[in-house]
């Protein structure tokens, strides 16, 4: 006689190649939703992710499907080096004594991806990028995050939300409901993984029931990163850091940087690790550019300095919002159109007339690389707006009325070709060609071709270069004519030239405000930074000054993406040294300033007088001025 114990139902459980027959019998019967777990004495979150893997997959369950490294390890060994904490932040939160290694960024990615600690390709690119849910839509929110800690801690949602309004961090509170560093039996990563990649489509009520299961077996800094990932705010920057990611696909695949960056530009790193993965090499050849898959434009990589070949096509640089229009006609005559910007956001819905603007475009199929810009009339006449004006009104909040604008300088695919290998040459000649019939009409958002006109000297790019500052342009963009579209790239064959009164930097910290009573708890000025050679960033000044609506705004942003690391700053004064708390980067905003100061004692370049124009919710800290960018101001500010 055999008796049966969990045991053996556990093996049948993970060796089934049909789950049904654990449920099969006389009538129609409903399960309670925790009524299987019991029965096997399985957790409600290996229950649920078992059930899901089954139903993907035609043979039975490995009982060794769930191994890898421990969670916690995934978390302290990748996450907390990422995430930018400091030792005596992650001291505060976690209960531990650590303190950040100090290694390249790449160091640690290559080691963590050519290791074997039971997670695939794609799992690991996933980490990377914070995504568990693998590119589908996380529909949790910072509500759904306090939602689940009431159901853990069984507190008032009001004493929740008034902690939160001290800690700044919805992932810190997970923390603190916490008593251990790590729990016991500990989770492995895979568990983890592949939980939360069947949660997204659950519903309210069955995510909260695999999250609390999962949390059961979470300690303090499980149940942090668990948060963070659960909104996709784990806050590392990889969807940003396109040439690390390519360099090292390559090099792992044996592929030409250009062939993976190409992938990666037209889809994403997920779907490029999950081509490679089932594919190989060959699989990149069918990733192609379609209208409607939004991609990063190239950039321009330099100054007109920068420039060793003469003649060279010179266009217009416009003061605005880098679009792509993205047209899609199918086999009946239906229309889609996107209108993304350079983080691939689409702004479709949020430009006012673009979406009947677009379906003019006498293409089926047609992307179109261009500045959305705008004019202004005032008292000294008409004049091209700023990047703010043209902010403010897009937000509802026109300084003043703003004529909008679409001037498009190149196209990227037409009619089913993708044109960014062609030379600049002929995309010219496709675009002149596209927008010759919808030029002068009244459309709700004119379309226009950027004017430009080649350079065969220097001084004919001076020339040029007046002659568009003249008419309140923001300067010239210097491209080779025989040069290919280069995606999601700075291309050195595109270089600029503008007034350099303006630069793109990084908000790096915030200096305690010491004002009225009023303003009590606002930031009182704000620490900026541009990009240097090792992917971090240069302190470069403080910017003050900033009004409390902007001030609102900056502080409201640090708080949703949980851009305090815990480190302590200090910066010095006009009355002495003023504390202040340290960013993480992630805040861009455009600074006006008077020139640059070289510091006597250690060389280093400052701004003079600097003042917050505008925030750029468009462009991510990987895409701020260098500090070379500085450099160059100095010595153009030296010479004369």
């Amino acid at each position: 006689m055999k008796i049966l114990n969990t045991n053996d139902i556990r093996a049948w459980y993970a060796e089934a190649a049909d789950l049904a027959e654990f449920t099969r019998g006389i009538g129609h019967h409903h399960r309670e939703a925790d009524e299987l777990g019991r029965t096997v004495d399985l957790p409600m979150h290996l229950q649920f992710t078992i059930e899901n893997l089954a139903r993907g997959k035609p043979g039975p369950l490995s009982p060794r499907v769930f191994d890898s490294i421990p969670f916690y390890s995934l978390c302290r060994g990748l996450f907390l080096p990422l995430s930018g904490l400091s030792g005596e932040r992650a001291g505060q939160i976690f209960g531990i004594v650590w303190q950040p290694a100090g290694e390249p960024l790449e160091n640690l990615v290559r080691r963590f991806l050519d290791k074997d600690i039971g997670l695939t390709l794609l799992q690991k690119i996933a980490c990377l990028l914070g995504d568990p849910f693998l590119g589908k839509r996380s529909t949790f929110r910072r509500d759904s995050l306090i939602r689940l800690l009431r159901s853990i801690r069984l507190l008032p949602r009001s004493s929740i939300l008034d902690r939160l309004t001290n800690v700044g961090d919805a992932a810190v509170l997970f923390a603190e409901a916490f008593k251990e560093v790590k729990g016991e039996p500990p989770l492995t990563a895979l568990e983890v993984l592949e939980c939360l990649r069947f949660l997204p489509g659950q519903r309210t009520l069955r995510k909260l029931e695999v999250l609390r299961s999962l949390l059961d077996r979470c300690g303090k800094m499980e149940a942090y990163f668990l948060a963070k990932l659960l909104i996709r705010n784990a806050g590392f920057g990889f969807d940003y850091q396109g040439p690390l990611l390519t360099r090292l696909l390559g090099e792992r695949f044996k592929l030409p940087p250009e062939q993976v960056e190409h992938a990666m530009a037209v889809t994403d790193p997920l779907h490029v690790a999950r081509v490679l993965t089932e594919a190989g090499p060959e699989g990149l050849r069918k990733i192609q550019l379609r209208p409607l898959s939004p991609v990063r434009p190239a950039l321009a990589s330099g100054s007109v300095e920068d420039i060793k070949k003469y003649p060279i096509w010179v266009e217009r640089k416009y003061d605005g919002i880098r679009l792509l229009l993205h047209k899609s006609t199918d086999a009946r005559g239906a229309i889609l159109c996107g209108a993304y910007t350079r983080n691939r956001g689409d702004w479709l819905e949020i430009i006012p007339g673009m979406s009947r603007t677009i379906p003019f475009l006498p293409a089926k199929t047609v992307i179109v690389d261009g500045e959305l810009y705008g004019n202004v009339v005032g008292l000294e006449g008409a004049r091209p707006a700023t990047v703010y004006e043209v902010y403010t009104t897009l937000q509802g909040e026109p300084v003043r009325p703003v004529q909008l604008r679409f001037a498009a300088f190149d196209i990227l695919y037409l009619n089913g070709q993708d044109l960014t290998r062609l030379p600049l040459s002929a995309r010219r000649q496709h675009l002149t060609a596209l927008l010759a019939p919808v030029a002068g009409l009244p459309l709700p958002v004119p379309l226009l071709l950027s004017e430009g006109q080649m350079a065969e000297t220097k001084e004919d790019l001076n020339r040029l270069f007046h002659h568009f500052r003249a008419q309140g342009y923001e300067g010239i963009i210097a491209k080779d004519l025989n040069g290919p579209y280069h995606l999601a790239s700075r291309d050195p064959a595109w270089v600029k030239r503008k007034p350099e009164i303006t630069l793109d930097l990084v908000l790096l910290g915030g200096v305690l405000a010491v004002t009225s009573k009023e303003n009590v708890g606002l930031f009182g000025s704000y620490v900026i930074g541009a990009r240097n050679d090792s992917g971090g960033f240069d302190i470069v000044g403080d910017v003050a000054g900033v009004d409390k609506a902007r001030d609102l705004h900056i502080q409201s942003e640090v708080m949703r993406m949980g851009l305090l690391t815990g480190r302590r700053i200090e910066r010095p004064s006009a009355s002495g040294v003023r504390p202040g708390l340290e960013f993480r980067p992630a805040i861009v905003v455009t600074v006006k300033f008077e020139g640059i100061v070289q510091h006597d004692k250690d060389g280093r370049l400052s701004l003079r007088d600097p003042k917050v124009a505008v925030l750029r919710s468009d462009k991510s800290a990987y895409e701020a001025d260098e500090v070379q960018a500085l450099e160059r101001l100095y010595l153009d500010q030296r010479i004369g």
